[in-house]
């Protein structure tokens, strides 16, 4: 088979991952050569997971929702969109399949998470580096300077926090038009132009080349005009053929473009968000209220599940996504709203055979009870026979779940470890927790 540059850029981008993380004392699973894209997403401005998938029923502080209306896939317990004119389910798809019967066997779900803050700057850095720290990585931050180090996007940005630990930089994009216009500039309007001004630009560089005398120079002009300048086209081309396709929001837009840049071996993890979660007021609303955000990133997560399965490229690799935000929404307040309360949930979601066995699916790990007019109360966690389980008030050897648990698992289950990475960042990137192994996902 002729190795094109499209087929070296996807062979590159496979095979550029290292292995190289973990933490002191704690024994992961087999470290590995190549990990999985790493996707985070960020809800941004707190989410209410009473009302999607940790449901409190039967308490009008809370919810309007009756036990009887609560559906279920495995373990996981999920509420539905509506139930004002029958019990109406998150559809999703072109079919309009109900999210979680269609998606629930690839998700894992973490409920009473603390992340110890109703601030909405450091709610975000807490769900996806483990920690209030600065500096630290993202998980998708963490594997995109884990595996892109040689790749020209490593690390994809449509908005919300974000950090690499300055392993990498990070590429910013809120749209997929966006994203192809910066790549291709001239693509649409003057196309043929475009391609002579290039020729003549290389031609002109060349010369340059043989005669410049300072390596400075030569360095730019190869820069400009080298292998880097035919990487962009390829990416160009990769991001054209993505924006044929339709997707159903803005959210899945982003998504789109950046699928296009893992699938062309460019980037090897993004973290995306998604709004409209901060309902201090008319929290119900079914035009512009909680559901209706939880209805648009369900939609979106839906393009991207189905997108990555669908792709040999992708599928083969395999992704991860997490799904964290702020933090969590107490009992109504007196405008129809819900405040800020520090316990949430958090949900991963693996696609592909490399990952979906480490992340295992329709499962629930932790859970949480209603207390009085504030937020729900998070039950202790305990491992028992290589097992998360909730565990009694007090109960020896359990511990408050937190994002730090969270990441660190999933970092465990991602196959991370030490290898490689330089002993300054090894111990800047550590989380420190109680207890020191990964709680296991799947027993």
């Amino acid at each position: 088979m002729e190795l094109t540059r499209r087929r070296f850029l996807i062979a590159s981008g496979a095979s550029a991952a290292t292995c190289m993380l973990d933490l002191s004392g704690v024994r992961a699973q087999a470290c590995r050569s190549q990990l999985p894209f790493v996707i985070t997403v960020q809800a941004s401005g707190a989410w209410d997971p009473t009302f999607l998938i940790d449901p409190v029923t039967d308490n009008a502080a809370f919810t309007p929702f009756r036990a009887a209306h609560v559906k279920t896939v495995g373990q996981i317990r999920y509420l539905p969109f509506d139930v004002s004119t029958g019990v109406v389910p998150y559809r999703v798809g072109a079919d309009a399949q109900d999210f979680f019967a269609k998606h629930g066997s690839r998700m894992l779900v973490f409920n009473g998470v603390d992340n110890a803050t109703v601030n909405h700057d450091v709610g975000p850095r807490v769900a996806f580096t483990g920690s209030a720290r600065d500096a630290l990585p993202t998980l998708s931050g963490l594997a995109a300077g884990l595996q892109g180090r040689q790749l020209p996007l490593a690390m994809f940005v449509s908005g919300g926090f974000a950090s690499t630990g300055g392993l990498v930089p990070i590429t910013r994009g809120a749209s997929l038009n966006l994203l192809r216009e910066l790549a291709s500039p001239n693509r649409d309007a003057i196309q043929g132009a475009a391609l002579r001004l290039r020729e003549a630009t290389r031609a002109r560089d060349a010369r340059r080349v043989a005669a410049a005398t300072s390596p400075r120079a030569d360095e730019a002009f190869h820069f400009r005009s080298g292998a880097l300048d035919d990487r962009f086209a390829e990416i160009a081309d990769a991001l054209q053929t993505a924006s044929k396709v339709r997707t159903p929001n803005s959210f899945a837009d982003a998504a789109s473009g950046m699928l296009a840049l893992m699938r062309a071996g460019a980037t090897a993890a993004g973290h995306l968000t998604t709004g409209g979660f901060d309902t201090h007021d008319a929290h119900d609303d079914l035009h512009n209220g909680q559901r209706v955000a939880l209805r648009t990133m369900l939609t979106g997560l839906d393009y991207i599940i189905d997108a990555v399965a669908a792709d040999p490229v992708l599928r083969g690799r395999g992704a991860l996504i997490v799904v964290g935000s702020d933090f969590g929404r107490t009992t109504y307040n007196d405008k129809g709203g819900k405040d800020h309360w520090p316990i949430t949930s958090m949900l991963a979601i693996g696609i592909g055979p490399n990952i979906e066995a480490r992340i295992g699916g329709a499962r629930v790990i932790g859970a949480t009870e209603p207390t009085g007019r504030a937020g729900v109360s998070a039950l202790p966690v305990k491992v028992v026979d290589g097992r998360s389980v909730v565990a009694a008030s007090g109960e020896p050897g359990s511990f408050k779940l937190t994002p730090a648990h969270v990441n660190l698992a999933l970092r465990n289950a991602l196959g991370l470890c030490e290898s490689d990475m330089p002993g300054v960042a090894f111990e800047r990137f550590r989380l420190k927790v109680a207890p020191q192994e990964p709680m296991p996902l799947v027993s």
